[in-house]
């Protein structure tokens, strides 16, 4: 896991924006934001300093559009590995890699770096960095010790693990009573929340209370323009059961684009 550091063309950092109820600001208005920032099809491009899912997603998306490829991605974390949003360095690992961040960095105090980086690579499928460091940290990891039945996935802050046999539950349906019902969803025995999209207003009903989230995220869509728009707007990284009967085709470009990993 040897990786030289570019010469960044680029750079993308924090804007201060949030979405919901964290923020004030919709999740497209903060791409739209990084997009204006960058030079079409001029990368690599660093996306430094992070500290929000929604501001380092919405880069990825940015740099994805404009044609900017490869990004490396950076957060800021304390000492336990979390962002000052309270956001996991595993959880913001496991989104920027299945949203195709070409590497993967922290910034945190020094005499922790090494353990951090070290919790990482026991996951990590792309080159880890010290950001600031002036070179790519490269941390080697026994792929043999991790289970390759359990996979990692994400809420908005906090990494979650799925397997292909997981309980996802009944399926809840974006009503008014949606924040309710994840609440009560996640206090059962279950291993996931499993939430349907069946139009588009249900998007935007999800976007409103996805926050709430707090265990690994199934979502469900039998169209495919639902399902993106439902993965566009999730601050975390959700899997896919299946039962939806999309092509498969169709599901590996939302796999490239937004993580979303299909069981």
């Amino acid at each position: 896991m040897d990786a030289s550091v570019p010469i960044f063309k680029q750079t993308l950092g924090p804007l201060g924006l949030d979405v919901p109820p964290m923020g004030e600001t919709g999740f497209e208005k903060i791409v739209a934001e990084y997009r204006a920032r960058l030079e079409p099809e001029q990368g690599p491009v660093h996306i430094a300093g992070m500290t929000t899912m929604s501001e380092c997603r919405a880069a990825l998306l940015a740099v994805r559009e404009a044609g900017c490829a490869p990004a490396w991605v950076s957060w800021v974390c304390d000492g336990d590995g979390e962002s000052a949003t309270r956001v996991h360095m595993l959880a913001a690992l496991f989104v920027a890699e299945g949203m195709g961040a070409a590497a993967f960095g922290i910034d945190c105090p020094e005499d922790a770096a090494g353990a951090r980086l070290d919790e990482l690579a026991q996951y990590a499928r792309i080159p880890l960095f010290r950001a600031g460091a002036g070179e790519a940290v490269s941390h080697p990891y026994e792929r043999t010790a991790r289970d390759p039945d359990v996979i990692p996935c994400a809420t908005g802050t906090a990494p979650c693990f799925v397997t292909r046999t997981i309980d996802v539950g009944e399926e809840i349906e974006c009503g008014p009573d949606l924040l309710e019902d994840i609440i009560a969803a996640e206090d059962n025995p279950v291993g996931a929340v499993k939430i349907a999209i069946r139009e588009e207003d249900d998007v935007d009903i999800f976007a409103q209370h996805q926050y709430a989230v707090r265990e690994a995220l199934c979502l469900y869509a039998d169209v495919p323009e639902l399902l993106e728009g439902a993965l566009r707007v999730y601050q975390g990284r959700a899997f896919y059961d299946g039962t939806g009967g999309l092509e498969r085709e169709e599901l590996a470009r939302l796999g490239r684009l937004y993580g979303l990993i299909v069981l």
